[in-house]
This record gives structure tokens, C-alpha cells and sequence, in this order.
């Protein structure tokens, strides 16, 4: 597939299906936040399936209107495969603090993740494949600027750079917080130690 124009007026798709029912701790359901944890995360982990076996790759990516971009060389082989619009889950995951408890199986994390269902299309635009590039560059270097901070990329650089827009069709988003929650934490007489520490 080649270019779609870009949607910048509607949110991510919200849960919809049974893919995205979170079934363990459905209470840390946050589908509102979706958005939000998509803009802070700064790896995304792309899961596909070539000739029957499954992959995953971590990629830098630009969070904008229901969309993830990621880009790469055009030798790269995943990007390559992803043209062809096969489904794709992604998912996106920071971690806040490490939760100790005075319990083995209590001990836990403090997290905020969003995992995402959808399809790529391969963008050649250079006018949008600069204007991405940009944005990439400047979430992961605030302040810097093409011309001030850095030269630009040519067009020849943009034509050589392969990027994929993975359109997402539906997602979830989930997060923990707060300190231990094992049975003895707040018993100030019970063997051991719990305790959160930060990341």
C-alpha cells in the first residue's frame, strides 16, 4: 500500500474486541490514557508473523493521529515485510518503580503499558516523510532544530529512508500504581521488608 492522507481529528480506536479484554486486573483498565502512554513511551516493540514463526523488533516511533510511524533503511528487512499491510500488535511499556513485598509471589511493578492492534502502509511522500522525521527527532531531542541544531535531511536522504505508518485499528491501555499490596505489607510485625523503588 503507498500513501494514505493522514487523519489528525479522531482518537485511538478504544478496546472493541476480545483482544484487548484485559482478564487479570481488569480494575487497571485505563483505555482513556491510551494517548497519553503512547506519547511518554520511547520504544515500541513491533510483533508480526513471517512464514509462520513470530517476530518482534523494538523501534524508535512517532506517536500522531491514531497512527505509529517507524522508519529505517530500506535494507531492513522488517520494514520491508510490514508493507503489505499484515496485521501487526504493538505494544509500549514504561516502568515507574520496582514493588518489594514481605510475600514472594507479592512482589510487582508499578508500570504504565498500551498495546496496540493494527496494519502498516508505506508513506513516500518527502513533504510528510520530512515533517516526521522532524517530529521523531525533536521528541527525542527536545529543542533541537533542523538548520539551527542540525542539517537537514536532503531529499535523497528521504527518498533512501523506508517509513511505515502503522494505522491503529483498536488498543488498550493498562497501568499499575501504589506500594505493596501483599497480605503481611502493613504489618509493621511481620518478617521481611517491603517497599517501592523507584526506576
Amino acid at each position: 500500500m503507498d500513501d494514505k492522507t493522514a487523519r489528525h481529528d479522531y482518537p485511538v480506536p478504544e478496546p472493541h474486541t476480545d483482544r484487548t479484554l484485559i482478564r487479570r486486573h481488569p480494575d487497571r483498565a485505563v483505555p482513556d490514557r491510551i494517548e497519553e502512554f503512547l506519547r511518554a513511551g520511547l520504544v515500541a516493540h513491533v510483533a508480526y508473523v513471517e512464514g509462520g514463526e513470530p517476530r518482534t523488533i523494538p523501534f524508535f516511533y512517532l506517536y500522531e493521529a491514531g497512527h505509529i510511524y517507524i522508519h529505517g533503511s530500506p535494507g531492513n528487512g522488517t520494514l520491508r515485510g510490514l508493507e503489505d499491510g499484515r496485521p501487526v500488535a504493538v505494544s509500549v511499556a514504561l516502568l515507574d518503580g520496582l514493588v518489594a513485598s514481605k510475600t514472594g509471589p507479592n512482589h510487582s511493578a508499578n508500570y504504565r503499558s498500551v498495546v496496540v492492534f493494527g496494519r502498516c502502509h508505506r508513506v513516500s511522500d518527502l513533504t510528510r516523510k520530512r515533517r516526521i522525521l522532524e517530529a521523531t527527532t525533536e521528541r527525542y531531542f527536545p529543542g533541537r532544530h533542523p538548520e539551527q541544531d542540525y542539517e537537514p535531511a536532503s531529499d535523497d536522504d528521504l527518498t533512501r529512508m523506508e517509513l511505515l505508518a502503522i494505522e491503529i485499528e483498536e488498543a488498550q491501555a493498562k497501568t499499575r500504581s501504589g506500594g505493596p499490596m501483599g497480605p503481611t505489607d502493613d504489618d509493621a510485625d511481620a518478617p521481611g521488608s517491603a517497599f517501592v523503588r523507584p526506576v
